[in-house]
């Protein structure tokens, strides 16, 4: 008589143990949708169409920052023209402190060479005259290698020219007379972001005296510092702005030597039949009847007079969405702009007269081309060991990954 109460109790028991099972996946199913949709919203609403999984701001407790010893610097500020204010910063981890020591010098000559303090053991060249706008074309280069964003990871940076033979291990020029190319965004993320600037400007110097160059072009980062947005900077750099009570801005302002020089830069450079850019040049450019130097000047200009410029204006007739340094529409779409179509490629590239597009800005797992080889995406993430770090080498028609064991991969 009890067998049949305690089986339909077991049976009972076993539909509301599926129960509670389906309902646990629907609830798992239901968060799962509830993140994809945030994220997608997101993407959505950021102006450039960008979203990516590296561009993390530091959300914790400032203070509390306590990195192993380090020296920032030097930070040279002019006062007049003759006169330069020196900052370096030091910071020891034992005891969490952070000291400013300031030096003024003052400039005899046209020219002055400034020895490191300190321990820091280069030496910079000062000159009162600010720097000219570079060249923004060149032929007949037999050999250019290009570097994606950097992003502060100064250390993966170098060791990719020294397994590559641009430089040797102090840093001596090998790469003959032909060019190196940055395709900007040295700034943020990374807490190596001086040491790099710094490293380039020297290795510009040493490349011209071999009859080589180096052209460090603008990217979206670098903009960004430039006009007083620091979301992105490492938690080094926001801790010690904070603590010595300025803006990150305020060591690359108009007055600063490093500030004067990133204004001077161009953001789009043609070199043989190849065109280098940050984001992309977009169909829009060609619309606009925008050339290169007309877009060079553009975005210097804004770096020069913003303040006399609205945040309106400077959307409309520089940052557009399909501008140079934040345009994605290579690879992916955006409320603003549809991803170009290979008949919009043919356009820019006949526009500029070139056969391919180098260009950076967007994530990827290794340097690949698109759209039957004219266009080069070079953006593969320094410094997380989920990528190998890598670099593009073109000799004529021939490309090839670079990696940190000096190898090079044929890219057909």
């Amino acid at each position: 008589m009890l067998c049949v109460p305690v089986l339909k109790l077991i049976n009972m028991m076993w539909l509301r143990e599926i129960f509670l099972k389906v309902k646990r996946l629907v609830l798992l199913l239901s968060l799962l949708m509830f993140v994809y949709c945030t994220q997608a919203q997101k993407k959505k609403q950021l102006s450039s169409g960008a979203f990516s999984s590296y561009d993390k701001i530091f959300s914790g407790d400032v203070n509390k920052i306590n990195l192993p010893d380090y020296l920032d610097g030097p930070h040279f500020f002019w006062e007049e023209n003759d006169r330069v204010k020196v900052w370096y910063i030091s910071h020891k981890h034992s005891g969490n402190t952070l000291d400013l020591k300031e030096k003024i010098i003052k400039l005899k000559k046209d020219s002055l060479q400034f020895k490191g303090m300190y321990g820091d053991k280069n030496r910079y060249w000062l000159r009162k005259q600010k720097p000219e706008p570079s060249q923004s074309e060149y032929s007949g280069v037999d050999s250019v290698m290009v570097v994606g964003d950097v992003h502060g990871e100064f250390e993966t940076m170098k060791k990719l020219l020294v397994a590559n033979k641009v430089i040797n291990a102090k840093g001596g020029w090998l790469f003959g007379k032909n060019h190196l190319v940055f395709v900007g965004d040295i700034f943020d993320r990374g807490d190596q972001v001086t040491e790099a600037l710094y490293f380039i400007r020297h290795i510009s110097r040493l490349a011209r005296e071999k009859g080589g160059r180096v052209h460090l072009i603008l990217g979206n980062h670098e903009v960004m510092v430039l006009m007083n947005d620091s979301r992105y900077i490492a938690p080094k750099y926001r801790n010690l702005s904070k603590r010595l009570l300025t803006n990150y801005y305020n060591f690359f302002a108009e007055n600063a030597d490093l500030g004067r020089w990133l204004r001077s830069l161009n953001s789009v450079l043609k070199i043989n039949d190849k065109l280098f850019v940050h984001g992309g040049l977009s169909y829009d450019v060609v619309e606009k009847n925008l050339s290169i130097n007309q877009i060079n000047m553009d975005i210097r200009y804004s770096l020069l007079n913003a303040k006399s410029m609205s945040a309106k204006e400077l959307k409309s007739k520089i940052y557009f969405p399909g501008n140079p340094l934040w345009y994605r529409g290579y690879m992916m779409e955006s409320r603003y702009y549809s991803m170009i179509t290979e008949s919009e490629v043919d356009k820019v590239l006949r526009y500029y007269n070139v056969k391919q597009i180098m260009f950076g800005h967007t994530e990827l797992d290794e340097i690949s081309f698109l759209f039957q080889k004219k266009l080069c995406a070079l953006n593969v993430p320094m410094g997380y060991v989920q990528f190998r770090p890598q670099i593009l080498l073109i000799v004529g028609g021939q490309f090839y990954r670079c990696l940190l064991n000096g190898e090079k991969e044929y890219i057909k």
